[in-house]
């Protein structure tokens, strides 16, 4: 199973969103709860959802990301993934993620 870790920057206004190990259904409610946390009108300037420890992700984990795309910009809040592998990269992108909002990592 994997984990999430919040880590907020006050002074940037930015929070980074960790995710390590496969991210299982359990995990993927984990990172949804997260992300509907820290994406409130009052929240972030930024948020950056990093991916370097991260191995499969299942569809719902997915979802989460891309939703959350449309509800950050709807809240002024930049989203971005980054460090993702890059077959995770790919399944962000075909689910909807637009290409600037995600950074693949240099794994093969």
């Amino acid at each position: 199973m994997g984990t999430v870790l919040v880590t907020e920057r006050d002074n940037l206004g930015v929070v980074v969103i960790e995710v390590t190990g496969d991210v299982d259904p359990a995990a993927a409610a984990e990172l949804r709860s997260a992300l509907v946390r820290t994406l409130r009108p009052t929240g972030p300037t930024r948020v950056v959802i990093d991916l370097r420890a991260a191995g499969n992700i299942v569809p719902e984990g997915i979802g989460a990301v891309v939703a959350s795309v449309d509800v950050a910009t709807d809240n002024g809040i930049s989203m971005t993934v980054r460090s993702a592998a890059p077959e995770v990269a790919e399944e962000l992108l075909v689910a909807g993620l637009p290409r600037g909002c995600v950074t693949p990592s240099a794994r093969v």
